[in-house]
């Protein structure tokens, strides 16, 4: 019977010192430690050229998926199709560019931040039309919580990534939503 007491009271004691450990490692905020961030980036591209008469237009969709590594570090990855077409006088042309590859951003937030800058980086395989190539993406923007777990992206970025002798290089502006689960 002493037995089964101690095993009784020696469980309890394991199982309310786990509760409490998780009940004081629980995410404060969106960026904390083990928060799940999802979400989905986007770009429009427009360019004219009133010299020659051609025209570019670009669109970008990038879903993204990051994990609060510690406070305010999220390292996860993201997908990204572009879908871009070209027209001067009676030619036109589509290219389509699926990308992939890990990121990681670090936002610069506490609790009582509802708009946080950010900065980023990511290294990703690329693919259009039988063409592979490898690129470097950094961002720098802001983050703005429009509700607990939900927050808005504004970023810009520049990629940077080796093509056939020569260096590629893209700039420009994104948004972003994203959902932070806790």
């Amino acid at each position: 019977m002493r037995k089964q007491l101690f095993t009784l009271l020696l469980t309890a004691l394991l199982l309310s010192s786990s509760v409490i450990s998780a009940q004081a490692q629980a995410p404060q905020y969106a960026q904390d430690r083990g928060v799940i961030q999802i979400g989905a980036a986007t770009n429009l591209t427009l360019a004219i050229q009133s010299i020659s008469g051609s025209s570019t237009t670009s669109f970008t969709l990038a879903p993204t998926i990051g994990y609060f590594v510690i406070p305010n570090l999220a390292v996860g990855g993201t997908i990204s199709l572009s879908v871009q077409s070209q027209s001067a006088g009676n030619q036109s042309r589509t290219a389509t560019t699926f990308g992939i590859g890990p990121a990681g951003t670090y936002y610069f937030a506490d609790k009582n931040t509802a708009l946080a800058p950010l900065v980023g980086a990511g290294l990703f395989f690329t693919t259009s039309e039988g063409s592979n190539a490898f690129d470097f993406e950094f961002i720098g923007g802001v983050n703005y919580m429009v509700s607990k777990n939900v927050g808005l992206t504004g970023f810009a970025f520049l990629s940077v990534g080796p093509r056939e002798g020569a260096t590629a290089l893209g700039f420009g502006l994104r948004g972003a939503i994203s959902v932070f689960l806790w």
